[in-house]
């Protein structure tokens, strides 16, 4: 399973990063332990950079869309 399918959400992945980083800030794991856990935490990276251009994006869609709306038209229809 990859970890895109195993942290469905961006939440969870940034959480799974947040352990990562402390146990690797704690010092206390093997060498392979260490590298094991940064590769993980590269790829959840990844995973979450892939998450926030994908939101961007629909984030700029949607604003463009709305754009071609007068939105403040329906402001004052609904305030009369």
């Amino acid at each position: 399973m990859s970890k895109e399918k195993e942290y469905k959400d961006f939440e969870s992945a940034v959480a799974r990063l947040e352990e990562i980083t402390t146990a690797l800030e704690e010092g206390e794991l093997t060498l392979e332990e260490s590298i094991a856990l940064y590769k993980e935490g590269i790829t959840l990276a990844a995973v979450c950079d892939k998450k926030l251009r994908e939101a961007e994006g629909q984030i700029a869609q949607l604003s463009r869309v709305a754009e071609k709306f007068n939105l403040d038209s329906f402001k004052e229809r609904a305030d009369d």
